[in-house]
Formats: structure tokens, sequence, C-alpha cells
């Protein structure tokens, strides 16, 4: 009779212990760190892509590490620095799950027009990458949006844009990066090379976004990376 009551028990607590099991969050809580220049520098009007993908993902973090005018150079040393090294003075650094790298513009806008020439760029994205993977962080690699008025046939940095947009979307295939996600031609609307103007911040701004340019931005890095995400 006991051993009876004790199987009666044992069924009890277990049935009780279901639904706790099935209440379980569901997801998973990132906690990402975006590296990158004034597209990502949230003290002057950057990195609004993050606050929309946190309130998407409200259990999980978005830091912004951007600093406007860096080019990558300056960005390869930063990361290093700031998320693996010694740390921002200004913020504590957690144990980052992945690292967001949008870099390259202001390379390409300091480019001689004639002679726009990316290997240095691809280095400086390269090591980044490594540096990230090397220590277990997801690499997502974002691809160059549209940027400033070129200069016409003469101006091969449009060119140079492309070559590196396909560079940077062949990294996820070559398993350099963990995610590729090419916002390039989302932002742009008629002609390929120039930010929409419902894209912008200002009118006359063809590099930075507005509020609708980050809500794209952020879009598409749920839908790419995040969508699981709590």
């Amino acid at each position: 009779m006991r051993a009876l009551v004790a199987t009666l028990l044992g069924f009890g607590l277990l049935a009780l212990g279901a639904p706790g099991r099935a209440d379980a969050p569901h997801g998973k809580r990132y906690v990402v760190a975006a590296v990158g220049d004034s597209l990502t520098d949230t003290r002057s009007g950057g990195g609004k892509y993050l606050k929309a993908l946190s309130e998407r993902c409200p259990e999980s973090r978005f830091d912004g590490y951007g600093i406007g005018g860096q080019r990558t150079d300056h960005m390869r040393w930063r990361l290093a620095d700031h998320l693996f090294g010694r740390g921002t003075p200004w913020r504590p650094r957690p144990s980052y799950t992945h690292v967001i790298i949008l870099g390259g513009v202001n390379d390409l806008a300091a480019a001689t027009p004639r002679e726009a020439r990316i290997d240095a760029i691809k280095r400086n994205l390269s090591q980044m990458y490594k540096t990230a993977r090397d220590r277990g962080v997801a690499v997502v690699a974002v691809t160059i949006p549209p940027w400033g008025r070129l200069r016409g046939a003469r101006d091969r940095r449009a060119e140079a844009t492309e070559a590196l947009n396909s560079w940077i979307v062949e990294q996820a295939s070559g398993g350099t990066v963990d995610h590729a996600v090419d916002i390039h031609g989302l932002l742009s609307c008629g002609d390929p090379q120039v930010l929409c103007p419902k894209n912008r911040r200002f009118a006359n701004d063809h590099v930075h976004w507005g509020a609708a340019g980050h809500q794209v931005v952020a879009d598409q890095l749920y839908r790419d990376v995040f969508s699981d995400c709590r």
C-alpha cells in the first residue's frame, strides 16, 4: 500500500513539474556589440538600428561602439582594445555573443576617385573578423550602404564599393564570418549608388540615415540573424 501511495505521489510531483518546463522562455538572449563609424555612433544620431533591435529583442543587449569619422584601421584597433582588451572607460564590458561590423564608408570617401583601392579595407575587416572569431564571438559582417555623391564615370569609388560588398558577402560562404547582411540595395531607390531620400537623416545628407533608414537596417539584421531572439 505504501509503495502504491509513493508511486502516485511521484506521478503527482512529475505532473506539477511539467508546467514549469513548458513555461521556460523560448528564443535566445543575444549580447551584441556593434563596431562602426557615425552610422553606429549613438552620440551623434547614429546607432538607432540598435535601439530598434532592442525593442524587438527586449531581453537581449545591443551596445554601440561607433565613432564618427573613423576608418577601418581605427575600428580594427578599437575592436581589439575596447571589446577584448582593456575595455572602454565609460561602460562595463560584458561577454559578447556577437559583434556587428559595419565599416569602410570613410575609407572609400577619402580615397582618390580615379584610383579607389579596397585592399587595405579588406585587410582591416579580415583582421577584425578573425579577432572576434578567435575569441568565440560570432561575426555579423554588414555591407557598405550607399554613400555620398560620386563624380560620374571617372569616379571609380562606386565600382570599389560594389567590389567590396561582393567580397563581404562572400565571407559568409567562405566561413570567415558567421553572417553577411547585405543592406546596400535596401537603402537605395532609383540610382543604386545613392541613398534614397526617404532613408536620409537630412534631405541633403547622402550618407547618414534617418529613422526610416535605421529601421530598414534593423529589420534586415533581425531577419537574417536575430529573429529567434528574446
